[in-house]
């Protein structure tokens, strides 16, 4: 009997001990739940915030674990169908502890049209459903507008011109390391680049460049800077086309008289600046085949004010030709040297000769009142006789 009631107790423990376990396991998957779901995602952040397609982002992701549990973690991924991503797991975890937070730190690449996509964040508990949050990644490949501000209307040979570009950020995103580069055969240029550095969204900045064009050129500006840790280069190109500079100087020469004393000429006359900017070191001489001689081998007339005007006279020798050319030199305000010939007529009539026909002319005159006085005299005399 004692031997059957043994057997009997044993028998109702067996059939309990399933039940027990089965209690027991449920219990502590409830409990690794209740646990895991105060695990919650804190934070996320991406940089930078908007890529241009091609583009690399670092995803930072920071889980908290709210609980006064300790939780196991078996996995942490980031996947996406679209967004490449190369490393997105994190295989050994290990727990993570009451108030305690985990930071994971992905990196995206996104070869993919404009547009948001949505790569899931997982968590993987060891006994307890996973955790899932989505990222937005927007992809959005606006550049930065890079515009002429100030230009000149034309170009000359050897004359400095000011270039100013606008540089502006339409981007949803800042923009770094601005630096803007010119370049271009057959133009100098007295800057060799400009950094404008950051830009905020909707910002702008000025930069200005000096350029002296020798030929008509293509000048381009490349652009270089970074979105993110993403370089990107843009090209503006400007094309310089040689002409006249609508508002240069303009010497026009007026009022030429020329006189000559034995086999030196005398040329005087007016200089007037007909354009719209200053003339300076403005001098006037004559060229071959006339030689320059003193007094006024050269004329030094300084400075002419747009629509200002100064008198001169300069003295040569010359053959047997019939004009000698008159050159007018002056400078612009980089400057650069200009020239600008006159072509005058030899007078050959010598003021020595019209000297001595002068006292003969006189002469003749004063007979003539001398008879005619006479004259008068001698009627008189004879009207009172």
């Amino acid at each position: 009997m004692r031997n059957a009631a043994f057997v009997l107790i044993l028998l109702l423990f067996m059939a309990a001990a399933p039940v027990v376990a089965q209690e027991t396991a449920t219990t502590t998957a409830l409990d690794s739940a209740s646990a895991a779901a105060q695990v919650t995602v804190t934070e996320k952040t991406i940089d930078p915030a908007v890529l241009m397609k091609g583009d690399r982002a670092t995803v930072t992701v920071t889980i908290t674990n709210n609980g006064a549990e300790s939780v196991p973690i078996s996995r942490v991924f980031l996947s996406d169908s679209d967004i490449s991503i190369p490393e997105g797991s994190y295989d050994s975890v290990g727990s993570i502890g009451a108030g305690n937070s985990m930071t994971f730190t992905f990196t995206v690449r996104a070869d993919v049209p404009d547009g948001i996509y949505y790569p899931r964040f997982s968590v993987n508990f060891r006994n307890a459903p996973s955790l899932r949050d989505y990222i937005p990644v927007k992809v959005e490949s606006t550049e930065l507008d890079v515009s002429l501000v100030t230009r000149p209307d034309t170009f000359s040979v050897g004359n400095k011109e000011t270039i100013v570009l606008r540089v502006g950020n339409p981007r949803e995103n800042t923009i770094n390391g601005i630096y803007i580069v010119p370049q271009g055969e057959g133009v100098e240029v007295e800057q060799s680049g400009s950094f404008i550095g950051r830009l905020q969204p909707d910002q702008s900045a000025n930069v200005s460049f000096d350029i002296t064009p020798q030929e008509s050129a293509n000048l381009t500006f490349h652009v270089t800077y970074r979105n993110g840790f993403n370089t990107h280069v843009l090209d503006r190109v400007l094309p310089v086309v040689i002409s006249d500079d609508k508002k240069a100087a303009q010497p026009v020469v007026s009022n030429i008289v020329m006189t000559s004393s034995g086999d030196v000429y005398t040329v005087t006359g007016d200089v007037t600046n007909a354009g719209l900017k200053v003339a300076n070191s403005v001098i006037i001489t004559t060229g071959a085949p006339a030689t320059p001689v003193e007094p006024n081998r050269i004329y030094v007339v300084g400075s002419l004010d747009p629509d200002d005007f100064s008198s001169f006279e300069v003295n040569f020798r010359a053959g047997d030709v019939a004009s000698i050319p008159l050159l007018i030199q002056y400078k612009d305000e980089d400057g650069n040297s200009f020239e600008h010939t006159t072509q005058v007529t030899i007078n050959r009539t010598s003021s020595s000769e019209e000297e001595r026909g002068f006292p003969v002319a006189i002469v003749a005159v004063l007979v003539v009142a001398a008879l005619v006085i006479a004259g008068v005299i001698v009627y008189s005399w004879k009207k009172k006789a």
